[in-house]
């Protein structure tokens, strides 16, 4: 056998591992939820008191700002469509929130089948290899019906570069996209930021200044009466609660996106290795130094098994080590928008991925990895190009389902 055919029979066996693993992941997932709780669970009970209130009080600014959480009121409109269905009950608001995610990995699969990929399907539905889906999916809360309207968005915007590349008419995919953006914000305002995509276009392809000017303007007053009516960018019940910068948050938010595209795609080549090691050990010495980070990953066994003088110590360390993550990630992306400037997909893919993962930098009050999870699409597609199936690519995809599963495990004992 030569060393070729080594090679394409390896990747048909990871392709077969892989496939079937996904559709494990995704039976797993249905069956958790199935059998799930029939209480709400963690933060269910915020959301789920929207559809009290939009019941009560109609779509009105009265129930606009009597909203319980931080977010738009998107989620409730889904669930209120879907209410025949679910009568309201955790367990089948919960199903809808899986049905959200099939229909992301079936956009995501459709649009890398339109490339050419034969392993279409497996790209699409490797969206569970990121382990915080397994929670946003599996749990009644508000991001999946957000995430829909931005996925569809992405991949329209991404139909009209194209035509802007081929130079067709390109005004219809961007007005698409640009309201489905506007609605997605209604769910999420953090996409707000990605209008931003456009102008960075805009900047490198002169020809994309029209179409920039008209997709912001589209998504802004689609937004605008949200903001207005909250007088601020969160319900009136948390405006005091958010507002504030946090660095440390935007670059842990990048350590935990770095840590989903190793587990899409494990190879570590991002950048000059003297460039990622002298970028981390500089972070980790700051961080040691003015303990900006600390974390406690498996906080419950590591106060069981080591001595309370050295537990500070590892939370410094996991700390830096997160935080050498994210710096070491943030130099990457910007590294791949300026190498692949002269391609406008790309660049829209990893600047969408920039401005959704570092978000959180706006949210003071604390940091969730649903926030990061929030850029699922966009990771996906950046991970692409990187992406190759083999073994190793199976064997991290064990491991990214593997702590799915039990993050969201550990929701429904809670």
């Amino acid at each position: 056998m030569s060393d070729s055919e080594g090679v394409c029979g390896e990747n048909l066996l990871a392709i077969r591992l892989t496939g079937c693993l996904l559709i494990i992941a995704f039976l797993v997932l249905i069956v958790l939820v199935v059998m799930s709780p029939h209480r709400f669970v963690y933060d269910e009970h915020f959301f789920a008191n929207y559809i009290t209130l939009f019941h009560q009080y109609g779509f009105t600014s009265r129930f606009m700002n009597s909203l319980t959480g931080t977010v738009g009121p998107l989620y409730a409109f889904v669930q209120v469509v879907f209410e025949p269905l679910t009568q309201l009950n955790p367990v089948g608001m919960r199903l809808v929130n899986v049905f959200l995610l099939l229909m992301v990995a079936a956009v995501l699969a459709a649009w890398t089948k339109g490339k050419k990929r034969s392993d279409y399907w497996i790209e699409g539905c490797s969206v569970l290899v990121v382990p915080m889906t397994w929670v946003l999916a599996g749990l009644a809360l508000s991001e999946m019906s957000a995430l829909i309207c931005v996925t569809l968005s992405l991949c329209l915007l991404l139909r009209g570069l194209e035509s802007l590349e081929r130079r067709k008419h390109v005004l219809g995919w961007f007005v698409t996209s640009a309201c489905l953006l506007g609605i997605s914000v209604w769910g999420r305002q953090p996409y707000l930021l990605l209008t931003g995509i456009l102008v960075l276009v805009a900047l490198i392809e002169r020809r994309a200044r029209m179409a920039a000017l008209v997709y912001m303007g589209i998504v802004v007053a689609l937004a605008m009466p949200l903001f207005l009516i909250w007088g601020g960018l969160v319900p009136p019940s948390h405006r005091f609660v958010q507002q504030g910068i946090s660095l440390t948050h935007g670059v842990i938010s990048l350590g935990y996106t770095g840590i989903c595209f190793m587990l899409l795609a494990p190879r570590c080549k991002w950048l000059p290795a003297k460039v990622m090691m002298g970028l981390a050990l500089v972070t980790a010495a700051v961080n040691g130094w003015f303990g900006a980070c600390v974390l406690f990953p498996v906080r419950s066994s590591v106060d069981r098994f080591v001595p309370s003088s050295v537990v500070a110590a590892y939370g410094t360390l996991c700390g830096s080590l997160m935080l050498s993550f994210g710096v070491v990630f943030l130099a990457f992306l910007f590294h791949t928008i300026w190498r692949n400037r002269g391609d406008l997909k790309q660049v829209a893919i990893y600047a969408g991925l920039l401005c959704v993962a570092a978000s959180p930098v706006f949210i003071a009050h604390q940091y969730s990895s649903r926030y990061t999870a929030m850029s699922l699409p966009y990771l996906m597609l950046a991970a692409q190009p990187w992406r190759e199936q083999t073994i190793l690519t199976f064997s991290t995809g064990v491991v990214g389902c593997g702590i799915g599963f039990l993050s969201l495990v550990g929701y429904f004992k809670s």
